[in-house]
């Protein structure tokens, strides 16, 4: 987890907020009248049973003294004159209208008040995970490697969740209760400074409280964040490899591993709890020492005059209602944490860069070759390829050929640069690869690998995958030319059939087929099959490979193969082993060589 600062965090999560400033002015100004609203209902107490209950009027005039704010008198005169009326009958009347409008205008401001803030939350929510989708799949293929694939969703669904709920949702009740807060201890001093000092200084202990627990309540955040990932991450791979899990009868074995990261997060959030639950009753105790401390030295100055009884009565009721908002702000500050611990992680994959850079130039119609100038390459310690040179002149098929973890397949990954080697150069038409558009070059390729990634979507949608205004003759030309559309027509909905999560409602040489037509729709300049037949049985393999022949009509194409019937009628062999380009030819030559090649196709 990349550890930033506070003020590094804001920097990032800023750019989000900006689009947004209309709403948050709107925002700030229905919680202001909230508060507003709020701190009235209180004031209105005194003024209202001093008033009712005084069968004189004309003495319950507010008493402006200098211990009495300006403000104050005006707002008991204006109590006064909107209630008092000619019979008692007609100010009862006016004071449960006033009561009723009070608490409706009240309610209303905390209704647009949350609409308002929901539709800020969300819509920052939105541009953030946009954003961390946009620079996810921005990534090279390295950063995959390194994370676990559940870590990654998690990272997406769990921390921007958290993240929203203790950190956006949160920011947004700080200011509505640090209003509160403001207009109640501005009310305060204006009836008596002294008093408010007393129970500001009393309040210190509950400020302490909350900076000590702060610092504990991000590290238990952190860990149940992490906590979080890892069994995300192991339903994730249950989930993906369920017919493994059943056929090999470790559902088990699967359940300890779950059970045992879920219980790790609640023991961290038990933890968690204990401190952030303390926190708010350490601040209620000192909230009631304060109103204590202020009932005892208000009565003292009551006694020696130096405050009326009306203002005390609306000092205590001003400082009793000013707990609620305090309290909810010192919840907020404790939740705040495990958002601060999620937003470390959004801002830790916000600051990840791609390792592939992007060039600028556009590669052109491919007219040459595809060249492969002394390639090395490795993921860590020790070469995957080395020293790899060859050339594939455009309209032929090659193949690369080897035993399993040669280089074949890491070779491909370099041509449709996931990777870029630290030895040599690829070029295309003679140019560089790496000063081409990432886009622009690897919509030159059409690639069919091993395991088929499909969508839970039709079978149009599929095979058009990404591509706009592609009509239905084109699918179903592209179909017929799979040897797709047979089967394809016999589906409930034909096109329009949904086939399920990772096309799971087809066999695998169907899933085969269907790939493989999405891969022609696109009518590519040079085709890419990686282990295309390896996992199908042997009729599958036999139409998978049809259709195959019917794609390489005329195209250029490399075919990595580990079943070596599938390319003895290409161009040209590429025999690998152990990183390395042992033997080149047709398959009539290297068979005459006796060699490598030999051995693998009688094997």
């Amino acid at each position: 987890m990349n550890n930033h600062s506070i003020k590094e965090l804001i920097q990032r999560i800023l750019p989000f907020v900006q689009p947004f400033f209309t709403l948050i002015v709107f925002s700030f100004i229905a919680n202001m009248l909230f508060a507003a609203a709020n701190a009235a209902i209180l004031a209105s107490v005194e003024p209202v049973f001093r008033t009712l209950f005084n069968a004189d009027a004309a003495s319950v005039m507010p008493r402006v003294g200098t211990d009495t704010s300006s403000l104050k008198s005006w707002y008991d005169a204006f109590i006064q004159k909107l209630i008092i009326g000619e019979t008692f009958y007609i100010s009862i009347r006016n004071l449960s209208i006033f009561i009723f409008v009070l608490f409706a205008i009240r309610g209303l401001l905390k209704y647009l008040s949350r609409i308002i803030s929901v539709r800020m939350e969300e819509g920052i929510m939105k541009s953030i995970r946009d954003t961390m989708f946009l620079r996810l799949t921005s990534l090279s293929m390295d950063f995959f490697g390194r994370n676990k694939t559940g870590n990654i969703i998690s990272l997406l669904t769990n921390d921007v969740g958290v993240l929203n709920h203790s950190a956006i949702n949160s920011v947004t009740g700080l200011w509505r209760e640090g209003i509160t807060v403001v207009i109640y201890v501005a009310l305060l001093i204006a009836i008596s400074p002294m008093l408010t000092a007393i129970a500001l200084l009393i309040s210190i202990g509950s400020f302490l409280a909350i900076r000590l627990s702060t610092k504990l309540l991000r590290r238990y955040g952190a860990r149940m964040q992490h906590a979080q990932a890892n069994y995300t991450s192991t339903l994730q791979e249950t989930v993906h490899g369920i017919r493994v899990v059943k056929a090999l009868a470790v559902e088990s074995t699967m359940l300890k591993r779950f059970s045992s990261q879920t219980a790790h997060y609640v023991h961290t959030a038990l933890r968690n709890e204990r401190v952030s639950a303390l926190v708010p009753v350490v601040n209620d105790t000192f909230g009631i020492l304060a109103l204590v401390g202020v009932f005892f030295a208000g009565g003292m100055a009551l006694e020696s005059g130096q405050i009326v009884a009306s203002n005390l009565v609306t000092f205590l009721f001003l400082l009793f209602g000013l707990m609620q908002p305090i309290t909810s702000i010192v919840s907020t500050i404790a939740s705040m944490q495990r958002g601060i611990a999620a937003a470390q992680n959004v801002a830790g994959l916000l600051d990840e860069q791609p390792t592939i850079t992007d060039g600028s130039s556009k590669p052109g119609t491919f007219s040459t070759e595809l060249a492969i100038n002394d390639v090395s390459f490795s993921y860590g310690s020790g070469n995957v390829l080395r020293n790899i040179t060859l050339n594939i002149p455009r309209g032929e098929t090659v193949a690369f050929v080897g035993a399993s973890g040669s280089g074949k397949s890491t070779l491909l990954d370099l041509v449709l640069r996931f990777y870029d080697p630290q030895q040599g150069n690829i070029s295309f038409n003679g140019q560089d690869i790496r000063t081409f558009s990432l886009p622009e070059y690897r919509s030159m390729f059409g690639m069919v690998s091993q395991e088929t990634i499909l969508f839970n979507d039709t079978v149009f949608a599929n095979i058009t995958l990404g591509m706009e205004n592609v009509t239905s003759e084109q699918v179903e030309q592209a179909a017929r030319i799979a040897h797709a559309h047979d089967f394809i027509s016999q589906l409930p909905d034909g096109y329009n059939t949904v086939i399920g999560d990772r096309g799971m409602r087809l066999s695998g040489g169907q899933r085969q087929r269907l790939a493989i037509a999405r891969a022609v729709v696109r009518n590519p300049q040079i085709l890419l099959f990686d282990e295309a037949t390896s996992a199908l049985d042997t009729e599958s393999e036999r139409i998978v490979q049809a259709a195959i022949g019917n794609v390489l009509s005329n195209r250029t194409a490399i075919v990595v193969a580990h079943r070596l019937s599938t390319v003895v009628h290409a161009d040209k062999i590429f025999v690998f082993d152990n990183g390395t380009i042992v033997e080149t030819g047709t398959h009539n030559e290297l068979l005459a060589m006796n060699g490598v090649y030999t051995r693998l196709y009688a094997g």
